[in-house]
């Protein structure tokens, strides 16, 4: 437990060091906003004068039939217009993940060199620098681990639908016994997904860690955040913590957020700015997980290098600095 408020205290000191962060984050945030009006709205605005869409046809649907034949109809009419439309917003997704990847990469590297003492103040070319490094390993890594989420909902889906299926057979001969299957399945599924679901970002969180400061491949990252977590169990439960506090930060933000829409006129102009602070607000919380996960995973794996004793080199504010590591990254 000293650990993790160590590690987050350390966390929470290394974000007020580079504050600058969150001004990137609401710059990307709202560069992802401007992105989707010009990227998505303006050529599909072009697409309905060249194609002449004609709205009240597609209000005239007024059933499921109708608007199952309509549709059809309005497709085959309106080819050139779904193409536009579908071409937008997938250059749109595509463009909004570069840029989220890099910035979450710059921001990473930032913050790993200002820990490992690399850097002592932030600056935006070492940001761009750090960015252009982690970017590619950071987006395989990505894809990656957003492969293993599929994979962790698919096993989850079929379990669910194992249980289902027990529980409708034994709703034919014993009502009891299926009340008590459901409950129980209910139960074990909850335990089961919370579990995987942490597993899976915690395996997600520490292989970024291991990204930026032993500079592995996306999938040796993956191993060794795996091993990381196997080795030491309770890391899930210090990104368990940290998950929740985000959690708690984002519901306060949105219950403050709730008497700008019962306030009349002036309540919607508040919206905007309040949101820009919410998302700030949520930003600097991100970066402190981010942070602390860093200081987390360089106090542990120095504790294995030393054989389990915190007998390692130690830098300013008491940080802990694994031997191994320590020439490789000076000459970064």
């Amino acid at each position: 437990m000293i650990t993790f408020l160590s590690s987050i205290r350390e966390g929470v000191n290394t974000v007020h060091k580079n504050w600058q962060l969150v001004l990137l984050q609401i710059a990307t945030m709202i560069l992802s906003c401007m992105g989707f009006f010009i990227i998505v709205g303006i050529p599909i605005a072009v697409a309905f004068v060249m194609f002449g869409l004609d709205l009240t046809e597609i209000l005239k649907l007024t059933d499921a039939v109708s608007a199952l034949k309509g549709s059809t109809a309005l497709l085959n009419k309106y080819f050139g217009m779904a193409v536009v439309i579908i071409l937008s917003i997938l250059i749109y997704m595509t463009a909004i993940a570069v840029i989220w990847v890099f910035t979450i990469a710059g921001s990473v590297g930032v913050l790993s060199k200002s820990i490992i003492h690399e850097i002592s103040h932030f600056s935006l070319e070492r940001f761009f620098r750090e960015g252009k490094k982690l970017f590619l390993p950071m987006l395989v890594f990505s894809l990656i681990m957003g492969g293993i989420f599929v994979s962790t909902a698919f096993i989850l889906g079929i379990i669910g639908g194992g249980a289902s299926t027990v529980i409708d057979m034994a709703d034919g001969h014993e009502q009891t016994l299926a009340i008590f299957l459901r409950i129980f399945f209910y139960l074990v599924l909850i335990a089961l997904g919370i579990i995987l679901i942490l597993t899976t970002l915690s395996i997600a969180v520490f292989g970024t860690a291991d990204l930026a400061f032993r500079g592995s491949r996306a999938w040796q990252a993956v191993k060794g955040a795996a091993k990381l977590i196997h080795d030491r169990p309770s890391s899930i439960g210090f990104y368990g913590l940290l998950l929740l506090g985000y959690i708690a930060a984002s519901f306060l933000m949105v219950f403050l957020m709730t008497p700008f829409t019962l306030i009349p006129i002036i309540g919607p102009l508040l919206y905007l700015p309040y949101h820009l602070v919410s998302y700030a607000v949520q930003g600097y919380v991100n970066l402190i997980i981010i942070a602390s996960v860093l200081h987390y995973y360089r106090r542990v794996t120095a504790q294995d290098v030393s054989g389990g004793a915190d007998t390692s080199q130690t830098g300013e504010a008491g940080q802990t600095l694994p031997p191994a590591e320590i020439s490789g990254n000076q000459g970064d």
